[in-house]
């Protein structure tokens, strides 16, 4: 069977995903894939519990899937001839970020892409990014802090020098090998593209990336389509969904801290580079791939897709259950079997999770296929970091073999 453009899944298909949702306790979601041909998309359950169904079409903030966007920025950069992978950071800085275990290696534009900087996030951090963002009694005068507060000589946000890994050995945590998924890599990132393109972060994304597919969305609420909907993010309580993020009663401009009044190069963390984009699930399958069969990028791709970081024992693979062993650019890379991908090898995307919501896209670029998945809470709610979710594995198995060996 060929797929349509914009069409849905068979009823099998469709029946299938529908038992899975309902079995995990899904408030709402959406399952979108692509092809050569075309669209299939699936949508459960609720945007807004028991009010507004949430469909493909639904905006949602999709978690640390953003970071792939922010390295996408950077690489045109790079391709542009403004940035240099393999410098030295601090060519493009204005603090200073040298890891104090390690003053003579240089921190990499490429070692903050996949993630083997040594850098790590903190409370501080987070503290300041909240600041940024609202305006509230965290932040009484309004003002947005300025990001160089964070690296001072009192503030140090680099890993120690030695780490005990799970089995017991003492691993060196070398940047340039040592792998610690790290969100501050991409604030970094973000603040370097401001400083070169003197312009807001969101807009930057908005006019080199989405715009280029004509995508909606961005890394403001202000650039959601007036009649868009966008989802929180929830939390189970009881019978009761918990809003956790982007549930809004009153008007954004008395929420956020001001975009007009915003100073490119003050303080990135304003836009969450490594989280904050809101886009549907249609809109992230539609620009992927467009993505994927963009020949003027063709550069950019291959710097991406290109392995940069491989697992070994003494290197960190730990994180998530063990399911990063490799990294490109901005890109978790699975190039071997690995549960659920079977073939069309390497599979290049992301997975994201924030307040309860999971999000995850991964991409074929050989095969020219991808899926895309929403979900914006689910009462089965998992214990720290893990890897893919079991509703994402059975959710991937279905695509994998059912619907595209179907075609």
């Amino acid at each position: 069977m060929m797929s349509q453009v914009g069409g849905a899944y068979p009823v099998s298909i469709a029946s299938s995903l529908n038992k899975i949702f309902s079995h995990h306790g899904v408030l709402g979601g959406s399952v979108v894939t692509f092809d050569r041909n075309g669209y299939h998309s699936f949508s459960y359950g609720d945007a807004f519990p028991d009010s507004i169904p949430f469909t493909d079409s639904t905006f949602l903030r999709i978690a640390s899937i953003s970071k792939m966007f922010t390295g996408m920025a950077l690489l045109q950069l790079v391709e542009e001839g403004k940035v240099e992978l393999d410098h030295d950071v601090n060519s493009y800085l204005d603090f200073k970020l040298v890891n104090p275990a390690y003053p003579k290696v240089p921190i990499t534009i490429r070692m903050l892409l996949n993630h083997t900087s040594t850098l790590q996030d903190s409370r501080v951090i987070l503290s300041m990014a909240k600041k940024a963002i609202y305006r509230d009694t965290l932040n009484p005068e309004k003002l947005i802090p300025d990001i160089r507060e964070l690296f001072t000589s009192r503030n140090n946000h680099f890993l120690p020098r030695t780490l005990k890994l799970a089995k017991g050995e003492i691993s060196r945590v070398i940047p340039g090998s040592y792998f610690h998924y790290t969100n501050l890599n991409f604030v970094i990132i973000a603040h370097i593209i401001e400083r070169i393109e003197q312009q807001p972060f969101h807009a930057v994304i908005k006019n080199k990336l989405l715009d280029r597919y004509a995508i909606p969305g961005g890394f403001i609420v202000q650039e959601i389509p007036e009649q868009g909907t966008l989802s929180p993010q929830y939390l189970p309580k009881g019978n009761t969904w918990i809003p956790e993020a982007d549930a809004y009663a009153a008007p954004y401009d008395s929420i956020f801290t001001s975009i007009t009044d915003y100073i490119p190069g003050r303080n990135v963390l304003r836009f969450s580079p490594q989280a904050g984009m809101r886009v549907s699930s249609n809109g992230l399958a539609t620009f992927f791939r467009s993505f994927l069969s963009d020949s003027k990028i063709s550069t950019i791709k291959t710097m991406m897709f290109k392995s940069g970081w491989k697992a070994r024992g003494d290197n960190n693979s730990h994180q998530f259950d063990n399911l990063f062993k490799e990294w490109g650019l901005a890109c978790h890379i699975i190039n071997e079997r690995q549960e659920p991908f079977a073939e069309d090898f390497p599979w290049i995307g992301h997975i994201g999770r924030a307040n309860g919501a999971y999000t995850l896209m991964y991409m074929s670029p050989q095969a020219q296929k991808g899926i895309v998945i929403f979900i914006n809470g689910k009462r089965k709610q998992s214990k720290g970091s893990i890897g893919f979710e079991s509703i994402e594995k059975e959710i991937m198995n279905i695509i994998l073999n059912q619907h595209w060996r179907k075609e």
